[in-house]
Parts: C-alpha cells; structure tokens; sequence
C-alpha cells in the first residue's frame, strides 16, 4: 500500500455543516478493493476527528487479517498505520458495546433458522436438499425493546458494532443500519426512530464530537468501498427532550 494510491475525493471531514431541516452527506474517500488487498472495510471509528478505517483480508494462509488506515482532519490523504490505534480499539469498544453509555439502552439479539421451502416431502429429503442448497436459512434480529434495528437473513450474523453506534453520552441516541441499508437515528432506548438515510449503507460510526456519523457503502460488487460523512442537524446535534 502506497499513499499516493489513496488521495481523498472530497473536502475534509471538518467542512460541512448541515442546517437545522437536513442533513448534508459527503463523500470523502473512495477505496478500491486491490487497495485494502482484496478485503472488505470491516470498522470505521474516530479518534480525535480523524477517521481511522480497517481493512480486513485474507492472507496466503488463509487467516483472517488486518490493516489499518487513517483519513486526517485536514483532509489530504490517507496512511496506513503500522498497527492497531489504542484509542481506535477504545473508541470500537464504546460503540460496540450492547449497552449504551448512559446505560438507558440495551441492545439485544435472536437468531433462528429454517429449511428453505422447497414443497412437501419426507424430513430426511427435505434435509438432503437443505443442504445441497447451501443449509439452512438463518434470520438475525437486533433490536432494543420494541424497535427492530436490523432483520437480516444470512450465514453470518451481524458482529458487535457492525451496523450500529452509540452516540456520545449526552446525546442519547444510537445511530443504525438496517436490514435494507438505510441509516436511522432513534433515542438510546428505541424512541423515536428517524431515517436519514435510504442507501445500502454499513459501519456507522458516531463522531466524538456528536456533529456526524461516517458511513461505509460497498460499491460494484465489493469492487470499491466509498467512505462517507453524514452531517447531522441541529436537532440531533443536541440532547433529546
């Protein structure tokens, strides 16, 4: 990975403001796939308003591995940095956890499975072609109280942090993906829920500052992954009442 592979397409991440009636999204990277060595973005969070990203490949071996990248303040280019960032894996940690800061929210999660239906026949048919079909079908849910957060039907279920954030403590709020990839705000405890966002968006990642949340969308195929910055109005730039 060199630097000059990675020149950021937009202004810096401190340059918009949304006002009070929108919100304003702008794009600040687009990464190609080759660029994170055929990976996938697998976390965005914030450390002193840079955007730190994650990369996520397989290496020769076929484990699982890392790299780590940083989107400056000032919005010039993005490095790669040697190794995981402490205050990076700290962040992750706040806004990963099933509990909100405030302790007022509560996210919990169910998973159950099914045959794929395939019309009327004995069990250990049914079970045969199940599994020539790929096993079965497994539906995730996150929700917290009443409100579903995500609904998705795949192999994997969501990991901690993946398709939600917590907002900083006094705002009160989560900010979410949901199973169609649209970006929604609602209070920590499920109120009130807001879409900002129709798309097919993952990662969000509240700012520490409380102005915007980045998002990751997975482009062509998984050829490319565009970053990007939402913006919030001034009513969820302030503490709920």
């Amino acid at each position: 990975m060199t630097g000059p592979l990675l020149i950021l397409l937009a202004a810096g991440l401190g340059a918009g403001v949304a006002d009070a009636q929108s919100v304003e999204k702008q794009r600040v990277v687009s990464i190609a796939s080759e660029q994170i060595k055929n990976g996938i973005v697998a976390e965005l969070t914030w450390v002193d308003g840079d955007l730190i990203v994650q990369g996520a490949f397989i290496d020769a071996a076929g484990q699982i591995k890392a790299d780590y990248y940083v989107i400056p303040a000032d919005g010039t280019v993005i490095r790669r940095l040697s190794g995981p960032n402490a205050a990076a894996e700290a962040y992750w940690r706040r806004k990963a956890s099933r509990v909100s800061p405030t302790g007022l929210g509560r996210i919990t999660s169910v998973t159950d499975s099914k045959m794929p239906y395939m019309g009327v026949g004995a069990l250990d048919r049914r079970l045969r072609d199940a599994a020539d079909m790929g096993g079965v079908q497994q539906r995730h849910v996150l929700r917290i109280d009443s409100l579903i957060l995500l609904e998705r039907t795949s192999d994997e279920p969501p990991y901690d942090g993946e398709t939600y954030s917590w907002s900083p403590a006094e705002l009160n709020r989560v900010a979410y993906v949901d199973g169609k990839g649209d970006v929604w705000v609602a209070r920590a405890d499920g109120a009130r829920p807001q879409r900002l966002l129709h798309g097919d968006y993952t990662l969000p990642a509240w700012s520490d500052d409380g102005r915007a949340i980045a998002v990751a969308e997975r482009k062509d195929g998984g050829r490319r992954w565009d970053l990007s910055v939402v913006y919030l109005p001034e009513a969820l730039r302030t503490p709920p009442r």
